[in-house]
């Protein structure tokens, strides 16, 4: 170590050149990091994670057309839209219409391309109007983020008093990155004026503070460019990546800068040269900066092993760790070996003055000596309690993130308002199947699923092929087609009502009649023919209602073959007439002309509403089989008057006996199409506050309107379905997590033993990645936190050589960080009303208080085992703390100071992060390391460095603990 050090002396300039012409290589030949993290994804979302699986599956339904990010045109006046802001859109709208396919656009949709979607694009408040723009690449594709730029500048020059904002995804992404830069700027400015603040302070000197600010400037600018570097070979960067480094370069290097500064300072008032001091320096505490800085690279290189990207992408600060412990290892020294004791001017080093010893520290190390029980116990039931204040929990939204003043966040609330903030996140699922579901039975179950999402109260509406823009198709409703078929049926019953009174009139009037009997009976064999005929034709009927599933078609046959008896008749009575003149005057005839006419008439219209019979008309089918009875009997009766010409006295009685009869048979069809009716009306009044039935006919699949939603919402082959929810609440919020479990759990219900065969479903959209996060965040939150400690654990083990003072520092941590949570918790969710702390924040909090909190511990600790001999545990204690609790304190508040800069970045997370860190911070350095700490080590004793005491080879100095410990002065 002397050797390196004085060689280190000697070639103090060219170390200095060395690192500056490093630093000049790196800024002009290394990768730009800020330029990879705009482009980078921010949520991590693993690649075998359901919303991915289920947005590559969705992608397949129409691939062409299916944009990778979108962006949403909110246009607003808060008295209402008017003519001229509706045409100013539309002129809009169709001049990005016509830049589809460069500039990165996709697609765009509007109410204007298609009238059908104004309700949807249109608020009912009439104050707000959307535009879909779809992109062609990711949202922080620099293409997609380009297009957003100039989406934003097209869209200027709107009508006075009207408001133009662009939200969605690719929107709020980039507003996202363009807060998280403006939070980068501002916390690098702070954290540079923080620091030289605190360390002119520190030193009280305008020179030593340049000294760790060289150090930590150099090894930042090579560090960035180190890991934008690292990134082509896999490794992960996100916005907070550079937040931390500067924040963990500044304060933890300024850290080991002073710890070597003070110490060279100190060295420097025991005599001898500069060369000497510096010797004396590395020697003593070299190996602390080591250790120390191994703590924080271990912490966060092991970060690496997380399987979260975001939580990953912490890894480059051991990069930077590194490259700071190199650069404070050489550069520092050089540069002290080149200002030497000008360093610290104004202020003179003179003999025997070192940096002073702490009054306060020298107070507690005195209380936690005689008293380290008692700290124990009071520390423990005061601080006890706060952690209780740590509920866990989390808060997923991105807006708050993002300054409100935004754009982006402006338009989203605008939709939200008159919308529902459901629409520009909803919630996409996609459902596969073994077999095709272009199906009227697939298609049905579709419709019983999306109608028991929608009874959901978290739900506001669903789209899916059945219901393409949100809606019940209500003509394919079972009420809907029993309303149709209630009104042929009064059609019908109408016709079969005047066909018998015809048939009641004819009957009365035969009776009476008088005339040529013998042309009578050629017209009556005629009419029995042909009534025959009529039966025949009612028979077909009987049996086209017997087969009422398949029979409609059938139905419809009959009538028409009815329709054309009906019309035989009509001309052979025609006929009769033509050849016997003289029975047109004749009444009976004219009235049984005018009555085939009506039963004509009749059964065209029963041909017409044939199609609406297929539900319920089986309960018609006695009544047909009778009115077939009936005209059966009434071409028998016919015959008889035909062949009784000669009695033709009974044969009217006869026949006037069948044609009563016949209208009886009628009367029996007209009741059982009233019962039909009733029963039908009876089906459809039930379904109030039920899902009402459906069905889809074969022949409706090849309606050009239903077939373009089927294509939208589902895959050519049929296997994949896209299912919309709109959600009721905020997608970002804890409500739209329990909604979308409900979501799963009535999907399956709905779909279990329905006509598709083994359905898949997969969630995606932001809701639903919310959900992933969640699970992934706090899985890998307790697994690379054991990681983090075992780390630290074996490198506080090396150091100390000891098992029992890194538990106690470890637990110490530990405690602290519960307590720092539960006081962070409280500030932000109970006195500012948060719905929690950001998802990543209490990670974070937890690494770096652990990371750099540790760090104390090892100042602490080193010199306590520094200044140890074997049966002076309180006074080696007392000394360690009296000599680096203004180390300690002065650490601890340039730290703390590096990450309140934090808190001025405007991003929620990061000033939630700052809070706690700087929370935590304060507590470590005084109560935990001022009386926690050093109470246990007390109470410990010689125990302190078992297993390893017995390596102790330094004889016992006599009346160690015998010694004075200083006292709390006032």
């Amino acid at each position: 170590m002397e050797r390196f050090v004085r060689g280190l002396a000697r070639a103090k300039w060219v170390v200095l050149i060395i690192w500056l012409a490093v630093t000049a290589a790196a800024m002009f030949g290394l990768p730009d990091l800020q330029g990879i993290v705009r482009q980078t994804e921010q949520k991590f979302i693993p690649a075998d994670s359901e919303s991915v699986v289920a947005k590559q599956l969705l992608e397949r339904i129409d691939p062409e057309s299916t944009p990778k990010s979108s962006a949403i045109i909110v246009y607003s006046r808060a008295e209402g839209l008017t003519d001229s802001d509706r045409s100013w859109l539309k002129d809009k709208a169709s001049e990005l219409s016509a830049e589809k396919g460069g500039e990165g656009i996709k697609s765009v949709t509007s109410a204007y391309d298609n009238p059908d979607l104004a309700v949807k694009f249109r608020s009912k408040d009439g104050t707000t109007e959307l535009v879909m723009i779809g992109f062609e690449r990711p949202e922080n594709d620099t293409v997609t983020q380009e297009a957003v730029e100039k989406l934003g500048g097209a869209l200027s020059g709107a009508p006075s008093g009207s408001d133009v904002y662009l939200t969605g995804s690719a929107p709020i992404s980039k507003d996202f990155q363009s807060s998280s830069e403006e939070g980068l700027r501002k916390t690098e400015l702070l954290t540079v004026a923080l620091v030289l603040i605190i360390l002119l302070i520190v030193f009280r000197s305008p020179i030593a503070p340049f000294i760790p600010l060289v150090t930590i400037g150099i090894s930042l600018v090579i560090t960035r460019g180190l890991v934008a570097l690292a990134t082509e070979y896999g490794m992960p960067v996100s916005s907070f990546t550079e937040s931390f480094l500067i924040a963990v370069l500044f304060g933890a290097g300024t850290d080991y800068c002073i710890l070597l500064i003070q110490r060279y300072r100190e060295e420097l008032s025991q005599g001898g040269s500069k060369e000497d001091a510096l010797v004396r320096t590395m020697r003593n505490v070299g190996k602390t900066v080591v250790f120390s800085a191994s703590t924080v690279f271990v912490a966060f290189f092991l970060i690496g092993f997380a399987q979260f990207g975001l939580y990953q992408s912490a890894v480059g600060v051991s990069i930077g760790v590194a490259v700071t412990l190199a650069a404070g290892l050489t550069l520092t020294p050089a540069l002290l070996m080149i200002f030497g004791k000008a360093t610290f001017w104004p202020t003179k080093v003179q003999s025997g003055q070192g940096h002073g010893e702490s009054k306060l520290w020298a107070g507690m190390a005195s209380l936690a000596a005689r008293r380290p029980v008692a700290v124990l116990l009071v520390t423990v039931i005061l601080l006890a309690p706060v952690t209780l204040l740590f509920e866990g929990k989390r808060s997923f939204d991105d807006l708050a993130e993002i300054d409100p003043s935004h754009g982006s966040v402006q338009g989203f609330r605008q939709v939200e308002r008159s919308f529902g903030s459901g629409e520009v996140f909803p919630l996409s699922i996609s459902l596969t199947s073994e077999s095709s579901m272009r199906t009227p039975e697939a298609l049905a179950a579709l419709e019983i699923a999306s109608a028991n999402l929608a009874r959901l109260e978290g739900v506001q509406e669903v789209r899916s092929p059945v219901r393409p823009l949100g809606e019940q198709l209500t003509d394919l409703t079972v009420t809907s087609q029993l309303t149709k078929t209630s009104s042929v049926l009064e059609q019908l019953k109408s016709g079969v009502d005047q066909i018998g009174g015809g048939l009641t009139a004819a009957s009365n009037e035969i009776a009476l009649g008088e005339g040529d009997i013998g042309k009578l009976t050629n017209g009556l064999r005629m009419m029995s023919t042909q009534t025959v005929k009529a039966q025949e034709g009612l028979k077909q009927i009987h049996s086209g209602l017997q087969q009422s599933s398949k029979g409609a078609g059938q139905l419809a046959a009959g009538l028409s073959q009815s329709a054309d008896v009906s019309a035989s008749l009509g001309a052979d009575l025609h006929k009769l007439l033509e050849a016997h003149p003289e029975l047109k005057d004749d009444i009976n005839m004219q009235m049984l002309l005018g009555k085939q006419k009506g039963l004509a008439d009749g059964l065209a219209k029963l041909e017409q509403g044939a199609s609406g019979l297929k539900q319920g008309l089986g309960q018609i089918t006695p009544a047909i089989s009778q009115a077939a009875a009936g005209l059966g009997q009434l071409a028998s009766g016919q015959q008889q008057a035909a062949d009784g010409a000669n009695k033709l006295s009974s044969g009217l009685v006869e026949l006037t006996g069948g044609l009563k009869e016949g209208a009886k048979g009628l009367a029996d069809i007209s009741g059982g199409l009233s019962a039909v009716n009733e029963a039908q009306q009876g089906i459809a009044g039930s379904g109030e506050g039920q899902i009402p039935g459906w069905y889809l006919p074969k022949e409706a699949l090849d309606d050009p309107k239903l077939q373009q939603a089927i294509d939208y919402y589902m895959s050519k082959d049929g296997l994949t379905v896209k299912l919309e929810v709109i959600l009721a609440e905020n997608p970002y919020s804890a409500e739209a997590l329990t909604t979308v479990g409900q979501i799963r759990e009535m999907l399956k219900q709905s779909l279990a033993g329905s006509s598709i065969g083994k359905p898949e479903l997969n969630f995606s959209g932001t809701t639903a990645q919310i959900g992933e996060l969640k699970d992934i965040s706090r899985n890998d939150f307790t697994r690379t936190g054991t990681l983090v400690l075992v780390g630290i654990f074996i490198v506080l083990m090396l150091l100390l050589r000891s098992i029992l003072a890194p538990l106690y520092v470890l637990l110490s941590l530990g405690f602290n960080y519960l307590v720092t949570m539960g006081i962070v918790e409280f500030i932000f969710v109970h006195l500012l009303g948060k719905p929690g702390l950001s998802w990543s924040a209490s990670f974070f909090v937890f690494l770096i208080i652990v990371a750099l909190g540790v760090d104390y511990s090892i100042f602490l600790m080193a010199r306590f085992k520094e200044e140890y001999r074997p049966g002076g545990i309180v006074y080696a204690m007392s000394k360690a703390m009296t000599t680096t609790g203004g180390v300690i304190i002065s650490a601890a508040v340039i730290m703390g100071g590096t990450f309140a800069a934090l808190m001025m970045s405007g991003v929620n997370t990061l000033l939630q992060i700052g809070a706690g860190i700087v929370i935590g911070l304060v507590l470590y350095s005084t109560v935990f390391m001022g009386l926690v700490v050093p109470a246990m080590a007390n109470l410990i004793g010689e125990a302190n460095w078992w297993p390893f005491n017995k390596r102790q080879s330094e004889p016992a100095k006599q009346d160690y603990n015998a010694k004075e410990v200083p006292a709390i002065e006032s």
